[in-house]
């Protein structure tokens, strides 16, 4: 039986740019496609996509083109995916519709939604979500952080940032990898990576596909487990004992052990291998790595340590796996 389709909502802010939106509501809704193989979008649709207004009917996008909303936010329900586009010149003051959006934002987020900014940092920075978190978006609006929003730690470099059930993405390309994300955490990784596979050819560095493949286990609020998930996640190859972990994050070591359990739902020690083979799983499917230089990469002893605790987990060795890819001629 086709499971129902999950409910993912556009605002549509003034000057939104046009592209930001219909590219990511068209990538979503190819995903079914190419899942089901059939040219039917309505009968293989993975994602309920609402566009949403919080006054006119119609938007008009900085080009001028009029955009149609779905829906008014008032009128709009719960979602569990909200997207913020990109919005031409935004400013870091309150306008027009500005608050509405911001305290609806900050209901569905309350509510459980994933947020997930699309270079719309500013108007998400608005609602107050990002204060105290790292975000990103385009360099030229860091004059603008740095005035209206300093408790939000904006880093224009970072293509993907992910914590508490926010994304943000920096430029155009990472739409791709949030999509991926966004279909592999309602449908799975099959559905993922067949996505992938007719999307594009590029790839997320290592430490940006851990961030957004960790995000499941982020959806707590305690702040220094996040930071040392951020410290493990980035540091694999040269992973600090937890005595330095746990200093870094200004915790004992006991209190780190317990707190990490109670917030992820996994050991620290549990969750470090995970995040290896999940490293192993990405760089087995995107480069010819031999064994030896992928291992030391992914913070395994050595290549037997590799490829025990790779078969013992997915039942089959990393070469095996690797050549069962598409696309390899190995």
């Amino acid at each position: 039986m086709k499971s129902k389709p999950v409910r993912i909502a556009f605002i549509l802010p003034e000057r939104v740019w046009a592209g930001s939106v219909y590219l990511t509501q068209e990538l979503l809704l190819v995903a079914g496609t190419l899942l089901s193989a059939s040219e039917d979008i309505a009968a293989s649709m993975l994602f309920e996509i609402h566009l949403l207004a919080a006054g006119t009917a119609r938007v008009k996008s900085f080009a001028g083109l009029p955009i149609k909303a779905d829906l008014a936010l008032a009128d709009s329900g719960n979602y569990k995916v909200v997207i913020v586009p990109a919005q031409f010149a935004p400013t870091g003051e309150m306008k027009g519709h500005d608050s509405a959006y911001a305290g609806w934002l900050t209901v569905q987020h309350a509510q459980g939604a994933l947020i997930v900014s699309l270079n719309g940092a500013v108007l998400l920075a608005k609602s107050g979500l990002l204060n105290d978190k790292q975000a990103t978006g385009p360099i030229s609006e860091r004059a603008i952080f740095a005035r209206h929003f300093p408790k939000v730690r904006f880093t224009p470099g970072k293509r993907i940032v992910v914590n508490d059930q926010i994304i943000c993405c920096g430029g155009i390309n990472p739409t791709v990898d949030v999509c991926a994300y966004i279909i592999e955490r309602f449908f799975g990784q099959h559905a993922a990576r067949k996505f992938v596979r007719h999307t594009t050819t590029d790839t997320l560095q290592g430490h940006e596909h851990l961030a957004v493949w960790s995000a499941q286990f982020k959806q707590h609020k305690d702040a220094q487990v996040l930071a040392a998930q951020h410290i493990v996640e980035s540091s694999l190859a040269h992973m600090p004992d937890l005595t330095a972990l746990a200093a870094a994050v200004h915790v004992s070591k006991r209190s780190l052990s317990r707190r990490f359990t109670d917030a992820v739902g996994t050991s620290l020690r549990s969750y470090v291998a995970e995040c290896r083979l999940e490293m192993a799983r990405l760089l087995l499917r995107t480069t010819d790595l031999p064994l030896t230089l992928l291992a030391d990469e992914c913070g395994f002893g050595s290549t037997s340590s590799l490829v025990h605790a790779f078969s013992a987990r997915f039942g089959s060795s990393p070469l095996r796996y690797r050549q069962l890819q598409p696309g390899s001629s190995i």
